[in-house]
């Protein structure tokens, strides 16, 4: 299958820090992961720190092959299904590998999902698979995969049937997804609800975040992102963020923001 052309990378060590980066899933070029049939689209990536944020499309019969995650990885699954020894996972379904888990993923129906990885993931004898570099760099600091066999390796959640509770705005919605208590990273996975004319006050990131837009469009400072776009939002970015015609988000955020306006609200990200 041909890759597509588009937009180039963006690394974690930003050299236009204080920023916000749109990234539209239908032009960024997708490239081989590793195992056949499994392709990345690489938005945020530092394999040093075992840090990753894009897509990743499964075809037929592609596998995952044998890993163990060194830290959490929560993703969305967009469509399709994925299959494991201990779980099932379809579209619609966060799907979150938990610190320190063992499996092996196998695809039987095409798969499309949004992954943020915040954690090196470990191949067993320095062989291939998704992300295999950060594999092989954990591999190099001498981990081993035999030491959690038999760990849960993901939680599931059908998103919409969680209840939406009110965000620290009028017309914001939140679902919680995960909470990464006692990680490395303290962010906090979860859905944003804007509905039309929502507009939420100027703040101050204080970690980086990244969204996807599921649907809808909104304006993040003075930058517009549609539906199926990726956003990266640097850390200490100073925005206000609205949505004319209403828009559902995907947000992992390493920080809780600063209101900029005066009020005492609850944070937008629920940390």
């Amino acid at each position: 299958m041909a890759a597509k052309t588009g937009l180039a990378t963006r690394r974690l060590a930003s050299r236009n820090p204080r920023r916000v980066s749109v990234y539209d899933m239908s032009e960024v070029k997708w490239v081989a992961s590793g195992p056949r049939g499994v392709w990345q689209q690489d938005i945020r990536k530092d394999a040093a720190l075992g840090r990753y944020f894009g897509g990743v499309r499964f075809e037929p019969l592609a596998r995952s092959g044998v890993h163990r995650h060194l830290g959490p990885a929560a993703s969305y699954m967009l469509s399709g299904s994925l299959v494991d020894h201990a779980s099932f996972a379809r579209g619609g379904q966060a799907f979150i590998n938990m610190t320190g888990a063992v499996h092996d993923v196998i695809c039987y129906d095409p798969v499309l999902n949004v992954a943020r990885v915040d954690g090196a993931v470990l191949y067993p004898d320095d062989q291939d698979g998704v992300l295999n570099e950060l594999g092989l760099k954990a591999a190099a600091a001498g981990e081993r995969v035999d030491a959690t066999v038999g760990q849960q390796p993901s939680l599931l959640i059908t998103v919409e049937a969680l209840a939406a509770v009110p965000g620290p705005v009028l017309g914001v919605g939140r679902r919680m997804l995960y909470d990464y208590a006692n990680e490395a990273w303290q962010a906090r996975y979860c859905q944003l609800l804007l509905a039309p004319s929502a507009k939420i006050p100027a703040h101050l990131t204080t970690g980086m975040i990244d969204l996807f837009v599921l649907a809808g469009e909104v304006s993040i400072g003075a930058t517009r992102a549609g539906s199926g776009s990726y956003v990266v939002i640097d850390a200490e970015t100073e925005l206000a963020i609205d949505s004319r015609y209403g828009a559902r988000l995907l947000a992992w955020a390493d920080g809780p923001v600063r209101w900029l306006d005066g009020n005492q609200r609850a944070d937008l990200y629920g940390h």
